[in-house]
């Protein structure tokens, strides 16, 4: 937990009282893609959209032995369940560019759900890079999930009612939009400076992540209007998403540990925010929150330096997956 209060309205938010999960088949014939499957929200959404009545569920994930051993329990209580277990490694952009090929043997996708993410902790890191050269968090939260939506898009089309959502946060209204704007002001790389070694700050990287999806989120919803996309908050929850955490024995730690326990949510209650928005019947939507369509609280977003800002970072990212995948622009009739 880093160093600043938090707004009244993220205490308002996660001390509502969430409707149920949606029930009934309103997946039923749907070919239905979730990343990060097997732990935390993703694992308890997957749970609530197996009982939806897929067509194929297919969980997108790291760890197939346990990606597997999920899916066997899930067809134990829902034994009409189809699905199938594909390997996912968001830090490895030639697992995500396989992903998609394997993908293509389904014949068509209808909801995809980017969930899969990581939060580095809020104190003070070092900063780590994957072996594509991208800093971990920005390929993992950002990047990625942007190249997978691109690759699949092709697929995407073959349905008659394509969903994408995204799994975002609250956390993106707090996050400094200093990074960006200066690259802006200086006509430099917005992509290069969230990649910087030397200006990497490790408190807010996980916001900063947040907020720049939620970028890319406005940024699809105009460049995609024959799809439905929503970018959804299932709020402080209590999963593995912090597994990098590393907490010191302090007066602080035992405050900051304390202050989760009393605000977190189940991850199953976290979990039906992603599950209502799959089921929601209205169209793309930039923010979703307690399993409602929500405005934004992140103030520079709305402005006209954050506009210029989402369009211009929007852009340098659609010529790095351009880069990373040849052609893919293209396919997704992008370009």
């Amino acid at each position: 937990m880093p160093n600043q209060s938090y707004p009244w309205s993220m205490y308002r938010g996660l001390w509502s009282i969430l409707p149920p999960a949606p029930t009934g088949d309103y997946l039923r014939g749907k070919v239905v893609v979730i990343t990060g499957a097997n732990s935390g929200v993703g694992l308890e959404a997957t749970k609530q959209l197996a009982g939806a009545s897929p067509e194929q569920l297919i969980l997108a994930v790291r760890a197939i032995d346990q990606g597997e051993k999920i899916l066997k329990d899930l067809q134990k209580t829902y034994p009409a369940v189809k699905g199938r277990v594909v390997p996912l490694d968001l830090t490895d952009l030639g697992s995500i560019k396989a992903f998609a090929k394997t993908m293509e043997e389904f014949g068509r996708v209808d909801l995809l759900i980017n969930n899969a993410g990581i939060n580095p902790n809020f104190g003070e890191g070092p900063y780590k890079s994957t072996k594509d050269g991208y800093e971990r968090v920005f390929q993992t939260n950002v990047l990625a999930p942007l190249l997978t939506t691109i690759l699949l898009v092709p697929l995407l089309r073959k349905s008659d009612d394509p969903r994408i959502l995204f799994s975002g946060s609250d956390t993106h209204a707090q996050a400094p939009s200093d990074r960006v704007q200066r690259a802006i002001d200086n006509g430099q790389s917005v992509v290069a400076a969230y990649n910087d070694e030397e200006t990497y700050y490790n408190p807010t990287r996980y916001y900063e992540s947040k907020f720049l999806l939620q970028m890319i989120t406005r940024s699809l919803i105009n460049s995609l209007p024959d799809m439905s996309i929503i970018n959804v908050n299932p709020g402080l929850a209590m999963t593995n998403l912090g597994r990098d955490f590393r907490f010191g024995l302090s007066f602080k730690t035992a405050y900051e540990i304390g202050w989760f326990v009393v605000n977190a949510r189940s991850a199953s209650k976290a979990a039906r925010n992603l599950t209502s928005a799959a089921a929601w019947k209205g169209g793309s939507q930039d923010y979703w929150s307690e399993c409602v369509p929500t405005p934004s609280e992140n103030l520079y977003m709305y402005s006209g330096k954050g506009v210029k800002a989402t369009s211009v970072f929007y852009q340098e990212m659609l010529e790095e997956i351009e880069k990373i995948s040849p052609g893919c622009l293209g396919a997704a009739k992008l370009s």
